[in-house]
């Protein structure tokens, strides 16, 4: 449900205005987009997945990749242990008031048998309403489907939030980079297109013996009596127990549904938090149970990175990407739909397919350090722009933690305002300022101005 206050107008900045009217700039390139062009492995990963799969039956492990992909999409965390003693407890009581159990009037024996009873059905209830977590442990060859059937994917994402990064922040160039629950390497791959030799050693933990030596394998092109292609790749199957080494960008992609419990996942926040430099990126699948999970990490970093100081309370990181704010997600609390994004990919020439695929994930960077005082913080369109013939709708999060929908049209908002909202897509940020109607008269003098 988006905001039913009054529509707020909009304000564009003069020297956007300035070089749109010069033609310096054409609004489908304006500075908020951030779409980019269809994502492709690159050719060097394609050749060693083709050297290493050369024994193997591919389209038996493509069938069982997307098993594996289909199992992973619908994954849940583990229930708390809480949650579950109080889901029992529930389904406990609606059983004896269903059946009206009196144990007074039975004996010892008969009371045994019906306490017995009741919690084989309870546990039955339970197995039949309760998500069933399973840790997901990878032999050979089920590292093999996950290469198969998520190495692209995956990879499309994390380029698409790296080229976000690089495109806002160029002057920033990484050097160090620490992926936990790293897998077959895709994170490495992805930051090395983006960010090219910047980036000086490559840290990756992944408990799996079997993911590690795949990971390490695809950087020798497939041979293992190769060198690796990427120099300074590190992999380790624990933590280090230090914590006093910092990372420019630390990542976390697709793991926090593996760890067993909420205080797990929190423990483990904490520690990449201190080991975080620069950023902090986390990515999870694009379904409710991903948003969650994103929106716990982010609420808890936040929370957990503020000064302790009794006078004042300020927040030493800041949510860099998707939110333009560090309030409370509006996504949640207005429409119970997950806040994600979308990015199109190309598969391999291995999975059988040759049209262009589209990927839904949720994620979330956070800085280090306040938002600086220049930042802009431009509305995030968080849905698809609904593009009619005199008029586009854009659906919006904007910096006051609001969700809003703004009908543009040429004669409302401006030329420029109107084309720009016409050339943005899902994800990208619309770089104008919204203004709340008591403010507006300004807002409408800017536009008429530059329409005449």
């Amino acid at each position: 449900m988006l905001s039913t206050m009054p529509r707020p107008g909009i304000q564009m900045e003069e020297n956007l205005l300035n070089h749109l009217q010069n033609n310096e700039i054409k609004p489908r390139k304006h500075p908020g987009v951030m779409k980019i062009k269809t994502v492709e492995v690159p050719a060097a990963v394609v050749d060693a997945m083709k050297l290493i799969l050369k024994d193997k039956p591919v389209k038996t492990f493509n069938r069982e990749a997307l098993v594996l992909s289909r199992y992973l999409w619908g994954r849940h965390p583990p229930c708390e242990e809480d949650a579950l003693k109080e889901r029992a407890k529930g389904i406990k009581n609606q059983l004896e008031e269903r059946f009206d159990i009196d144990r007074s009037s039975l004996s010892n024996e008969d009371v045994n048998k019906i306490n017995k009873w009741c919690k084989q059905y309870v546990s039955k209830k339970l197995k039949c309403t309760v998500y069933n977590w399973q840790p997901v442990t990878y032999d050979e060859n089920k590292a093999l489907y996950y290469m198969l059937g998520r190495f692209t994917p995956e990879y499309a994402v994390i380029y698409r939030i790296f080229s976000e990064l690089k495109t806002r922040e160029p002057h920033f160039h990484p050097q160090t980079l620490f992926d936990f629950g790293s897998g077959i390497g895709t994170v490495t791959w992805a930051a090395k297109s983006t960010w090219g030799d910047s980036i000086k050693e490559y840290f990756n933990v992944d408990s799996s013996v079997a993911m590690n030596d795949l990971a390490t394998l695809l950087l020798q092109h497939g041979n293992p009596e190769k060198e690796l292609s990427i120099k300074k790749v590190y992999f380790r199957q624990f933590l280090p127990a230090s914590q006093t080494l910092k990372y420019d960008i630390v990542l976390s992609a697709y793991t926090l549904f593996e760890l067993p419990s909420a205080q797990s996942r929190l423990q483990t926040l904490v520690n990449l938090w201190n080991r975080t430099r620069g950023y902090l990126v986390l990515v999870e699948q694009g379904t409710n149970a991903g948003f969650k999970l994103i929106l716990e990490a982010r609420n808890f970093i936040l929370h957990l990175s503020e000064k302790k100081d009794v006078h004042i309370s300020v927040p030493v990181a800041h949510v860099f990407s998707p939110c333009p704010h560090e309030l409370s997600c509006p996504r949640l609390q207005e429409d119970n739909t997950p806040c994600n994004f979308q990015v199109t990919y190309m598969p391999s020439s291995l999975a059988g397919r040759s049209d262009a695929r589209k990927e839904h994930f949720c994620y979330v960077v956070l800085k280090k350090g306040e938002r600086q005082a220049d930042d802009k913080q431009w509305p995030r369109i968080v849905r698809e722009p609904l593009v009619r013939r005199k008029h586009t709708v854009c659906r919006m999060c904007t910096k006051v933690g609001k969700l809003q929908e703004i009908v543009f049209t040429a004669s409302k908002h401006g030329k420029f305002p109107y084309q720009c909202s016409r050339s943005s897509n899902w994800g990208d940020l619309l770089p104008m300022t919204l203004v709340q109607p008591s403010d507006t008269v300004q807002a409408d003098n800017v536009n008429t101005n530059e329409e005449k």
